[in-house]
């Protein structure tokens, strides 16, 4: 009987290798999405593509927080705010070769830290440029963080309260320290990519 267990043991150390995170195929921004799991996701009814938290925390709807433009229509700053099912301004991708987080709504502009990163500053939308470093935004595919180039100890976090919007809620967009940030406030899942015709 004993020498059947080391043969009985090998199916099991297969199956649970098959099972890892990071296994199945799939394309850019689909990964990202499986990759990250969380017992309280929530339902996603937005258009792509959007940048958003994988956990639901309070949204009221399960509608999710989503990167978006503060205020109505165009602003010049950026927060959190309820998935909006029409889209509209929390329409944002990453675009990897640049490293930018960048609008599809308002083409042509992207997150950026103006002055440089710094604790509890808030994202600014301004006009993009490759160039800048102020602009340049690594992702974390692992741990679904989105840290500033000029200083990786910082991520993007929304805030840990919650404001109404209108029929919709919100929360700030800042940068804060990696290590003692919520991880909650601090994982993001990008879905959908950039969009055709988009410099």
């Amino acid at each position: 009987m004993n020498k059947l267990l080391p043969i009985l043991a090998l199916p099991l150390l297969v199956s649970c290798d098959a099972s890892k995170p990071g296994r199945q195929g799939g394309t850019e921004g689909q990964t990202a999405e499986a990759d990250i799991v969380e017992a309280n996701a929530p339902d996603i009814q937005s258009p792509e593509p959007i940048i958003y938290l994988a956990d639901n925390l309070d949204e009221q709807d399960r509608l999710g927080y989503c990167i978006d433009t503060g205020g109505r229509g165009f602003g010049d700053s950026l927060h959190v705010h309820s998935c909006k099912p029409t889209g509209e301004d929390v329409l944002f991708y990453y675009d990897e070769e640049t490293q930018q987080i960048r609008s599809a709504t308002y083409p042509g502009f992207s997150a950026a830290t103006v002055g440089g990163p710094s604790i509890g500053m808030k994202i600014s939308l301004v006009e993009s440029d490759p160039a800048s470093s102020e602009q340049k935004f690594i992702y974390d595919k692992a741990s679904g963080e989105f840290r500033p180039r000029d200083n990786t100890e910082l991520c993007l976090a929304a805030g840990s309260e919650s404001d109404d919007a209108g029929p919709y809620m919100s929360r700030t967009l800042t940068l804060q320290p990696s290590e003692s940030t919520d991880k909650k406030l601090k994982t993001w899942i990008i879905k959908g990519s950039k969009p055709a015709n988009t410099d």
